[in-house]
């Protein structure tokens, strides 16, 4: 039911397809194998996704990893058939830029953000799969967006 989001999710923080597949099952098994555990004071979806990003932050930790993938490749998975090169090649640059960029936040910044606006969470979710009350993530929220504004400014991204 969330195997794509909490895919995405896990992918976003390992930023590899493989293993976050791979954790994603492992999410999906430990929630199972600790259902007598989930006492529903949160969603499934929160439970599962602060499973997923402890599974996430776990394998960061530990990895030994300097991979780089060459641009040919990229270009060759991603663009897509009705899209010239030019509009792919700006809108691949424009996201590349926004991860960058949010790759030099704080965790919790980078995560708050993620949970809320490319995971849908609500403030209280992502508190939950945060382990913080709705406060703390909305103030959480405005520092996170203010600090990615800043960043995004002095690269040029926003006027």
């Amino acid at each position: 039911m969330y195997d794509t989001e909490l895919f995405y999710f896990i992918n976003s923080m390992v930023n590899d397809y493989h293993e976050a597949k791979h954790l994603s099952i492992e999410a999906f098994s430990e929630l199972a194998l600790n259902a007598s555990v989930f006492k529903e004071k949160s969603s499934v979806k929160t439970y599962l996704f602060a499973i997923g990003k402890n599974l996430a932050k776990r394998y960061v930790k530990i990895r030994e990893r300097d991979e780089h993938v060459s641009y040919e490749e990229v270009i060759e998975t991603l663009i897509a058939d009705d899209e010239s090169p030019q509009s792919f090649l700006e809108r691949e640059e424009n996201k590349l830029l926004l991860y960058r960029v949010m790759e030099e936040l704080k965790d919790e910044y980078r995560i708050v953000l993620q949970l809320l606006y490319f995971e849908d969470m609500s403030y209280s979710e992502a508190g939950n799969a945060m382990n913080k009350n709705v406060k703390q993530v909305a103030n959480l929220a405005f520092r996170a967006k203010t600090t990615l504004k800043k960043k995004l400014e002095s690269a040029g991204f926003i006027d």
